[in-house]
């Protein structure tokens, strides 16, 4: 006999040896396959069907479970597959071990029943090697493949959806208003069926609670009975009544509640049927019952046990009557008892039952699914879950549900920034739980696969309850370090009430998460973990409700929906709709950390603060507590932070002298996150066509390490928008503050501001502002600069090409940077250094001009001062300076002008001492140290020079000292000894960097700063080419506390003093900046970011 016939022979007589599934068939329906039934005792060595106790192996061929099961756990071993059934299932179990096959439908072959995995077991149970307990898992060599129904996943609103009214609605918790209850038992409503008013709610029923003793007594029971019959009595007929438990119903053993329960069952349904829902009630179930009294043919009843399964069940009953909708509900939570409620509402139908119009098409959302609609304002906690209802006049991109909003929900485009808030299906036909644990609240399942999986897929599949609070490594869905993968995905699922995260990516490379929705998870949403896994694809996400914890890695205390710790990442069209701190948040290791260190190779030490982004676009970010997009600090390997990105991509990474390489950030859209919409510690960025709204920073790039300047282009800023939200109360000190617009507390009284100039080079460019008006509460600004700034600020900073929607000042500001008298405002180092300068004259209205503070030092009688803006428009060239000299971090230095010595600035070493000098030779400065000593080494940093624009200025040195002078060679970028010259007329009339005079009498040195090279319209940054001119000098003998050379320099070298006018904008004259587009074009920003 061959071989091939003798494998055939083997193959029909031993059963399938390595059983593969054909992707041309469905895996229920293979052709010419030997299905071993689940059902059949024959399909069993024990001749029996596993039963609840059994811990299944399945050792070869192909299973197909027909039939729902509960057993303690199921192996497939390697040589084996499962298949499921197209049939609506149940399975309960411990755990899935895959080392062979599991098929829950196929790529080619939706699964269309529903099925539903329990995962149950309390905490110790079991500990499988790799696993643990309660999961599916995933080990070397197998196959996982779940695919569910396909179904919409999330969509956006295209009108806004607002919220009841007062008077719109009558809803009230419990029978007191009060959320939280102490009474147990049944709650009864009353309503007026014409006018919908609620005319009656009272505890009818608590079953002994109050009366019986704890031995029980029958004849107290009984009167109990019969004074609930003669509340129900007392109704008139035509009134909606509901009922609904709190908690539970204390029964006694010994005691018959015959009486109650037919009393209630002739009231309900005008005769004793025996099979009332209340006569079952037990701990933790809930129920209700609504009805038009004196009609039993509008009878409602609704029990739901509690099936150890899921942790809450609502059971919520609607009456229709004249328009109006009456609601009962009873909620109950396993765990949280103290929580549970029974709740009663009325409205009309059309404000209770709003009808959504929506930018896809959701006719695969189906009558009873559930939906979120995300929150579109500050607080995240305003996303509503409610149910689709049956909608006979909806179109295809229309849905009907069941929701009385308690918040608005906005539902559209404002100059191109799209805040239509987000609706997403949480119901899917394939359901996998973590069954509540006795002994942990957070013990939900998992999924996890490992290293030499050979597929994993899972699409279009319900998450709920899973992820483990109480031990790293076990979440929703979980990569574990499987090295590189291909064609694995999770696609089209949702995860909701995470105890862990939602989906991570551990040392795993080529990971597709696609179009899923994670709502609700502890700690990180989608999570890279430890900075070693590449390529991963992020499309088309949305996440909401992650909230803070201390128990997985230090950073999920400040949780983001998306952590992203790889820069090889591509993170296209998701949505981050609100966590208790970040919505994408990009934080890279030096290398990877934890178990990868040293282990994953994907990324060289320093390799990632080096590697452009491979692709962000389009991607939305709102609702967050601080920060919409954050881009900073490093991750250390024990999980905590580490200060400063220093990113600057290159060309190749692994050549830290290779050439820039641009990050691009394309599309990003984001409003209401309360601190800053964009934040990036980064240098050579590119922000481009992005849209920002209602942030207290919309975008602000600040500097850890070296780099090219950043650039933002053909962007839209918006400081209000008409997307009011909720108005606030905010009370404190004793004092009530009340705003129409929703205003969080730690944006309260602070000021908004729109682009945001800080330490990094930036040129902001082709971009629109609309709505930065000042009010009486806060200060506004379109453009200004990082606040309370005690470091550096930015020398390099440029705007072009603007347009405003708006009059300034009447309408707004285009500019705003308070100083010490403005609520959130100081000025300190940073603040004082404050400049930009407007390239084309498209923000001050003069070509060239820079925009400074006000102050004397920088003042000339050319500049002109806007009150309005806190700062002066100034037609010089300024250039900063740096210094940093010998002594304590403390220690100051005082800086003089020639021309007005009476109007000093000061600056201290801890900030480089930075000061504004104009160039070009038209003034000159003094510098000296404040210490108790001279410094014995002075550097001087010189930035925004040309060759033309240069800077002059002299330090005291004690007299009869000498002094060793440096300067930078810009073009050999060497280090070259200074030459001195005679006098100062040689001086002045010197065109070397390298010359300086040492004026022996007075005790001071002169010096001169320029760059190689003019300025070109196109130059950008802090210097030129990158590279700014330095001198250092160092300075010894003398005598070393004679520091102060004021008095002598200025009787010798004093210029005639000029005080600046200081030209202001008269009060009448309003209006000087007129608005210059009514709106943005329509190129610029993100547009639509619909699916």
């Amino acid at each position: 006999m061959a071989v091939s016939e003798l494998c055939l022979f083997l193959l029909g007589f031993c059963g399938i040896a390595a059983a593969q599934i054909s992707p041309n068939f469905c895996p229920h329906e293979q052709p010419d396959v030997a299905y071993k039934a689940w059902s059949s005792a024959s399909s069993w060595s024990t001749g029996k069907v596993p039963v609840a106790t059994d811990d299944v192996t399945l050792d070869d061929g192909i299973y197909l479970l027909d039939t729902s099961v509960n057993v303690r756990s199921i192996t497939v071993g390697k040589d084996a597959t499962l298949v499921f059934k197209d049939a609506d299932l149940t399975v309960m179990t411990r755990y899935i071990l895959v080392r062979g096959a599991l098929y829950i439908g196929s790529e080619t072959c939706e699964l269309k029943s529903n099925v539903e995995i329990t995962l149950y077991g309390d905490k110790g149970d079991v500990s499988i090697p790799g696993f643990g307990e309660k999961f599916i898992g995933v080990e070397s060599g197998g196959v996982l493949h779940l695919h569910g129904s396909d179904k919409l996943p999330w969509t956006k609103l295209t009108q806004t959806v607002r919220k009841a009214k007062d008077g719109e609605i009558s809803d009230l918790y419990n029978d007191d208003g009060v959320k939280k209850a102490h009474y147990q038992g049944i709650v009864m409503y009353v309503w007026n069926a014409t006018s919908g008013q609620l005319e009656e709610a009272k505890g009818v029923y608590a079953a002994g609670r109050y009366t019986i003793t704890k031995a029980g007594n029958q004849c107290e029971a009984d009167e109990d009975a019969k004074q609930f019959e003669q509340t129900l009595k007392a109704v008139p007929d035509g009134k909606i009544v509901g009922l609904a438990l709190i908690r539970h119903l204390l029964h006694r053993g010994n005691v018959n509640y015959a009486m109650f329960y037919e009393i209630f069952e002739n009231f309900a349904f005008g005769k004793v049927t025996g099979n009332s829902g209340l006569r079952d009630l037990r701990l933790h179930d809930a129920w209700s019952f609504v009805m038009k009294k004196g009609d039993t043919s509008s009878s409602q009843e609704m029990f739901l046990k509690d099936d150890k399964v899921e942790l809450e069940r609502a059971a919520e009953l609607y009456h229709y009557e004249n328009n109006i909708k009456f609601t009962v509900r009873s909620w109950v939570h396993t765990i949280r008892r103290g929580a549970c409620y029974a709740r009663g509402k009325s409205a009309q139908a059309d404000i209770a039952d709003p009808k959504l119009s929506l930018t896809s098409d959701v006719t695969s959302w189906k009558d009873g699914d559930e939906v979120v609609l995300l929150s579109t304002d500050y607080d995240p906690k305003q996303a509503e879950v409610t149910t689709i209802k049956q909608c006979a006049d909806c179109g295809s991109s229309e849905a009907r549900i069941n929701l009385e909003p308690r918040f608005t929900h906005f539902g559209q485009m404002v100059n191109g920034v799209d805040m239509r808030g987000e609706v997403a299906s949480l119901s899917r036909n394939i359901k996998i739980r973590g069954a509540p644990a006795a002994n942990s609240k957070t013990l939900g399942g998992h999924i996890k696969v490992l290293k030499g999986f050979k597929e994993a897929q899972v699409e279009n599949v319900e998450l709920v309850n899973m992820g483990q609070l109480d031990s790293l490594g076990n979440y929703p869905f979980h990569w574990h370090m499987c090295g590189d993968v291909t064609n694995s995905y999770i696609r089209g699922s949702v995860i909701r009430d995470s105890n862990a995260r939602c989906v991570t990516v551990h040392g795993t490379n080529g990971a597709v998460v696609d179009n899923n929705v994670c709502f609700n998870a502890v700690g990180h949403g989608y999570f890279l973990e430890e900075g070693g896994e590449v390529n991963t694809v992020l499309n088309g996400n949305l996440g909401a409700g992650n909230t803070r914890t201390d128990k997985l890695t230090k950073t999920d205390g400040m949780p983001s929906t998306f952590w992203i710790t790889n820069p090889k990442t591509t993170l296209t069209n998701n949505v981050a709709g609100g966590s208790d701190y970040a919505g994408i948040w990009y934080v890279f290791p030096d290398e990877p950390i934890g178990v990868s260190y040293g282990v994953v190779k994907t990324m060289q030490k320093d390799e990632a603060k080096r590697t452009p982004i491979k692709e962000f676009t389009n991607n939305v970010v709102h609702s967050n507590r601080v920060a919409g997009l954050f881009f900073d600090r490093r991750l250390n390997n024990n999980t905590s932070f580490g200060w400063g990105t220093k990113y600057t991509p290159l060309s190749d990474p692994l050549d830290e002298k290779s050439a820039p390489q641009t990050a691009v950030f394309n599309r990003l859209t984001g409003y209401k996150n309360e601190m800053f919409n964009g934040w990036f510690d980064a240098s050579n960025i590119h922000v481009t066509q992005s849209s920002f709204s209602d942030s207290l920073m919309s975008l602000a790039v600040r500097r850890s390490g070296n780099g090219p300047d950043c650039l933002v282009t053909n962007s839209v800023f918006m400081g209000e928008s008409i997307n009011i939200g909720e108005p606030s109360v905010i009370r404190g000190n004793g004092m009530v503050k009340t705003y129409p617009r929703a205003v969080p507390l730690r944006m309260a009284n602070q000021p908004r501001q729109g682009f945001v100039f800080y330490d990094r080079a930036v040129s902001l460019e082709d971009s629109w502002f609309g709505n930065y008006a000042s009010t009486a509460d806060y200060n506004a600004g379109a453009i200004g600069f990082q606040r309370n700034n005690m470091h550096l600020s930015a020398h390099g900073a440029y705007t072009k090409g603007l347009q405003w929607g708006f009059n300034d000042a009447s309408e707004g500001n285009r500019v705003f940077d308070g100083n010490s008298t403005d609520l959130g405002f100081t000025a300190l180092d940073g603040d004082d250094i404050a400049v930009f300068k407007d390239v084309d004259g498209s923000t001050t209205g003069t070509k060239g001009s820079f925009v400074v503070k006000p102050l004397p030092f920088h003042m000339t009688e050319q500049c002109e001062e806007i009150d309005s803006w806190k700062m002066a428009i100034c037609p010089h060239a300024y250039g900063q300076v740096r210094a940093n000299f010998e002594g304590k971090v403390t220690d100051e230095i005082t800086v003089t002008r020639d021309d007005d010595p009476d109007d000093p600035v000061t600056a201290d070493r801890r900030s480089y001492a930075p000061f504004l000098t104009i160039l070009g030779g038209s003034h000159s400065y003094l510098v000296r140290s404040n210490a108790n000593k001279a410094p014995g080494w002075w550097r001087f940093e010189f930035l925004g020079l040309s060759s033309s624009n240069y800077a002059s200025l002299a330090v005291c040195i004690p007299r009869q000292s000498t002094v060793r002078p440096a300067m930078y060679n810009l073009k050999t970028e060497k280090w070259e000894r200074g030459v001195p010259v005679s006098t100062f007329e040689d001086f002045q009339k010197g065109t070397s960097f390298k010359d300086y005079f040492v004026d022996t009498e007075v005790g001071a040195i002169f010096l001169k700063a320029m760059h190689i090279r003019e300025q070109l319209d196109v130059d950008r940054g802090n210097c030129l080419d990158n590279k700014c001119p330095f001198v250092h000098f160092s300075n010894k003998d003398g005598d070393r506390t004679d520091m102060d050379c004021t008095d002598r320099f200025y009787a010798k070298y004093k210029k005639d003093k000029v005080l600046p006018s200081r030209k202001k904008r008269q009060a009448a004259s309003t209006d000087k900046f007129p608005a210059t587009q009514s709106a943005p074009p329509s190129n610029w920003g993100a547009g639509s970011t619909a699916p």
